[in-house]
């Protein structure tokens, strides 16, 4: 693979989807959505309503969770190790 290709996939956070990783909750083992930070626009919302994607609030910081689980509720950090119990906002 080109090196060039590698370092764009590293810089924007993209390798997993590239290499086809999908994580899996490690409590149920239900295949886990990505969260998205900052202010959604009406796409974002859309998605998030179908439970496509997690919507992780406004504040962007280095130690938010990464993955959420809709199953049993819970978002997980980068390391599928730790993680935080959410209350369903759509029910």
């Amino acid at each position: 693979m080109n090196d060039d290709l590698i370092g764009y996939l590293i810089a924007t956070d993209s390798i997993d989807e590239f290499l086809g990783y999908e994580p899996k909750c490690p409590n149920c083992n239900s295949k886990m959505i990505e969260i998205i930070y900052g202010m959604p626009d009406s796409t974002t919302m859309e998605k998030a309503k179908k439970g496509e994607l997690f919507l992780g609030g406004c504040m962007i910081e280095d130690e938010n969770p990464k993955y959420h689980c809709n199953k049993c509720r819970r978002s997980y950090f980068d390391d599928l190790k730790k993680y935080i119990n959410e209350p369903n906002n759509w029910e």
